[in-house]
């Protein structure tokens, strides 16, 4: 498909942001927080290029409760999104974002975050929470970027026009259920403003 992408570069940022009052997550009290800002470059089947931006904070408390120290928890977060940079800098696979979103969160992500957790002294792993969080941001920029190159808003794609496949590529109806989803797509489930 024309419109499908793929990534050409992919930028890292960490903004530290100060919040206006304190925000308790279990036994740990948040007065500040440092949010991954993504910029992701792609290239559409047309020869077309755009970037797109996400962000996403990296809210350590919440997706790390821990007695070990948030200095080692936020330092193995931080890192795993500078790992994510680079793996999706070199991700070839080519679609709508949430084909290639999907694909990367199954095949890639899992042994991403066991090598990175191997090569950890400490005796906690970074779970599998925050590794979905870090990975977010990406996600946001992908979206955008899409929709950002091919000259449409990107809530406008998630249909059988867009994306190569159907709900029934990424969901399976439970056994008991005769639920199909083919030629079914995000868009049949949420209403566009008008």
């Amino acid at each position: 498909m024309l419109t499908d992408i793929h990534i050409k570069a992919v930028e890292v940022y960490f903004i530290p942001v100060d919040t206006r009052i304190p925000l308790k997550f279990g036994s740990e009290v948040l007065t500040s927080v440092t949010c991954a800002r993504i910029k992701v470059t792609v290239e559409n089947n047309s020869g077309q290029t755009a970037a797109g931006w996400g962000e996403t904070p990296l809210s350590v408390q919440w997706v790390w409760p821990s007695s070990v120290s948030y200095s080692f928890r936020f330092l193995q977060i931080k890192n795993f999104v500078l790992e994510l940079s680079k793996e999706l800098n070199d991700y070839p696979v080519k679609g709508h974002p949430i084909e290639t979103g999907h694909l990367f969160q199954k095949e890639i992500l899992p042994e991403m975050l066991e090598k990175f957790n191997n090569m950890v002294t400490e005796s906690e792993n970074l779970p599998w929470l925050a590794a979905l969080v870090a990975l977010s941001a990406f996600d946001i920029a992908l979206h955008d970027a899409y929709g950002n190159v091919n000259e449409i808003p990107v809530y406008e794609t998630y249909n059988g026009y867009y994306m190569n496949k159907d709900l029934s590529w990424f969901l399976e109806p439970a056994k008991d259920k005769e639920i199909s989803f083919k030629k079914i797509y995000p868009e049949d489930f949420f209403t566009l403003p008008a």
